[in-house]
């Protein structure tokens, strides 16, 4: 796949010299999204070493300085890079994450566990905070999510963005009410357990847990509705150390989900 800014010779040598900066600029910020893949990252290196004599002015000392620090070490790079954009921070979707880092040997137990579990999303208000929870969830190819009341849906503008393309990639379902989806798993035979610093509750780790089960995850804000939680089997928490008594609900549900799935107390 090409680089998205690119620029003959040619194209470059007509542009003005204003135009030109802004190319080098455009082809610098490609050169961060592209910095973990070693043929486009060798590529627009190539490119900008190209198109710097063709100037029509002194480059600003800044950008010039950059330029000459210009190295295949992506660490080195990324560093150079990072330094020259000052405090701006980038987003998730601005950066191409690394992925498929090896193939991981298959664990025949914690997949026959994941196949057993189900998120359910109690009215989420954060498209991040949902679009996290739909990569949690592929990552450990859980059985599916249910996004429930407000939750937002893949369907959703920004979900891309945040999800990372794991959307497609994990069965989801959206229900009206969170009860309609309690109801719908009990029957099924789901015991839920629900994600809440409330009593009585046990630890994570402490917890022995029954499969299939029901992983229940609460607002922001408010946390799981009462009315939700009084149906769950269990009440499990996150034990902490520090002033904060709870964490993003995202990465909280990612905790839990990794003990309950790699655990050993685990009451099949």
């Amino acid at each position: 796949m090409k680089f998205l800014a690119q620029y003959s010779v040619k194209k470059f040598s007509n542009l003005s010299y204003d135009a030109q900066i802004k190319a080098l600029h455009k082809l610098l910020r490609e050169l961060e999204y592209q910095v973990a893949n070693p043929l486009q990252r060798g590529a627009i290196i190539t490119q900008l070493k190209e198109l710097q004599p063709l100037c029509k002015e002194e480059l600003p000392p800044r950008l010039k300085n950059l330029l000459a620090r210009l190295s295949e070490d992506p660490f080195r790079l990324l560093r150079a890079l990072t330094e020259y954009q000052g405090s701006k921070s980038m987003k998730d979707s601005q950066i191409l994450l690394r992925t498929g880092d090896g193939t991981p040997e298959p664990d025949s137990a914690a997949q026959n566990k994941a196949t057993q579990i189900v998120v359910i999303a109690d009215n989420l208000r954060s498209v991040f905070n949902v679009g996290s929870l739909f990569r949690v969830a592929e990552c450990l190819a859980v059985e599916k999510v249910l996004l429930c009341g407000i939750s937002p849906t893949p369907e959703h503008p920004n979900m891309a963005k945040t999800a990372l393309g794991t959307c497609a990639r994990v069965t989801w379902q959206h229900y009206a009410n969170t009860i309609d989806a309690l109801q719908e798993v009990k029957d099924a035979g789901y015991r839920l357990y629900a994600l809440e610093t409330a009593e009585p509750s046990h630890s994570v780790f402490e917890q022995s847990y029954q499969l299939p089960l029901a992983l229940v995850v609460g607002n922001e804000a408010l946390g799981i509705d009462p009315i939700v939680l009084a149906q769950c089997d269990e009440i499990v928490y996150l034990p902490v150390l520090g002033w904060k008594n709870s964490l993003n609900v995202s990465v909280a549900a990612a905790v839990a989900l990794y003990q309950i799935i790699f655990g050993e107390t685990n009451a099949e």
